[in-house]
């Protein structure tokens, strides 16, 4: 490995975030660092990244997963324990049909096309893929347009399917946060201490995710690690910036796997992605059809609650068209926690069942 290629393939990660940025592309230092790095792999074939990146992508990414569940949240799971429920075990049928589907039709091998299929981050599905042995840029791209395709077409498709109903008052959820008092808040009691906690402790969770041989177990282990912590005290805090620099060192790692015949097997992904984006409307469609027809849901928080894009993006979308954003914000949640955790076992589980 030349170690002029590292520094230089960050410069070209680092270089198609801010562009990614300028040009308003979502989840730009994921997406634009993929693609700039991927252009470069392709055209030089000088990208290269260390495998410890991965290790450390993986935990900080898990960390943040784990930090995205609150004590709010998991007092409010038994009001919608049914929807929940429901919506995972759609996802997972889901999954498992468009995988094996893929894998029959297209040729490819079983578990990229269910992690293709996984409705999960960018990021986290792109390392996790890496780890268990499937083609991490065919996985990208899949999930990359799943993102985008979702957040230029489920509004107005939501908004249309909902056209005739009307505005309704949200019968709230548990708001309050508990405040906690436990030894580490009163060690950890500022933004800089409990960043550089959080850090060390994704990391040193991380590290033994990856030395355990679980698969995907460096951003598992950081989930679990970290999620239980912010659950029981105060002390984890990770600014954004930490996250766009996770999220430029897994798109340059993913993008320094691109080659020229990747490239030129892009047009093979076209008829996967428009099957994989009609299967997600119907989804998305039944799912809210069941939630609103025996009371579980709203029709328009459930379109919302079950569309395939990031919680953050969706509830700013629903914000606007009256959804319950509490209610779209617990299932938003648990399904990327889902995603990021299980979903990867039950893909190797099915490699394994299939042989």
């Amino acid at each position: 490995m030349d170690l002029l290629h590292i520094p230089l393939t960050l410069f070209v990660a680092i270089a198609g975030f801010i562009i990614g940025r300028r040009l308003g592309i979502p989840v730009p230092a994921m997406i634009g660092s993929m693609l700039a790095v991927g252009i470069f792999s392709a055209s030089t074939g000088f990208a290269v990244m260390p495998p410890a990146i991965k290790m450390l992508s993986q935990g900080i990414s898990g960390a943040f997963i784990g930090m995205s569940v609150t004590r709010r949240d998991v007092r409010n799971i038994p009001h919608m324990a049914k929807p929940l429920v429901m919506l995972l075990v759609m996802l997972t049928a889901n999954t498992i049909l468009l995988g094996f589907a893929f894998h029959l039709l297209f040729g490819w091998d079983l578990m990229t096309s269910l992690l293709s299929c996984v409705a999960g981050g960018i990021a986290d599905v792109s390392l996790i893929a890496m780890d268990l042995n499937a083609d991490a840029s065919t996985v990208a791209i899949m999930q990359t347009v799943r993102l985008a395709s979702v957040l230029a077409i489920f509004p107005t498709w939501i908004a249309f399917m909902t056209r005739d109903e009307p505005a309704i008052d949200h019968e709230p959820l548990d708001m309050t946060q508990d405040a906690s008092d436990t030894w580490l808040d009163r060690i950890i009691d500022t933004p800089q201490k409990r960043t550089a906690f959080t850090l060390v402790t994704s990391i040193a969770c991380g590290a033994a995710g990856y030395m355990s041989g679980v698969p995907a177990g460096a951003l598992l282990f950081s989930l679990v690690g970290v999620g239980t912590l912010n659950l029981t005290t105060d002390a984890c805090y990770m600014p954004m910036p930490v996250k766009r620099a996770a999220q430029v060192l897994a798109g340059s790692l993913v993008g320094s796997t691109v080659t020229p015949e990747t490239v030129s097997h892009l047009g093979q992904l076209i008829g996967p992605l428009i099957i994989m984006f009609v299967m997600y409307m119907l989804l998305n469609y039944l799912f809210s059809l069941i939630a609103s027809k025996t009371g579980m849901l709203d029709m328009r928080s459930a379109l919302f609650a079950s569309s395939p894009g990031g919680a953050s993006d969706m509830a700013l979308i629903a914000a606007d068209l009256g959804a319950d954003l509490t209610k779209i914000a617990v299932l938003q949640i648990f399904r990327a926690i889902y995603a990021a955790g299980i979903m990867p076992q039950v893909a190797l589980l099915c490699v394994r069942l299939w042989g």
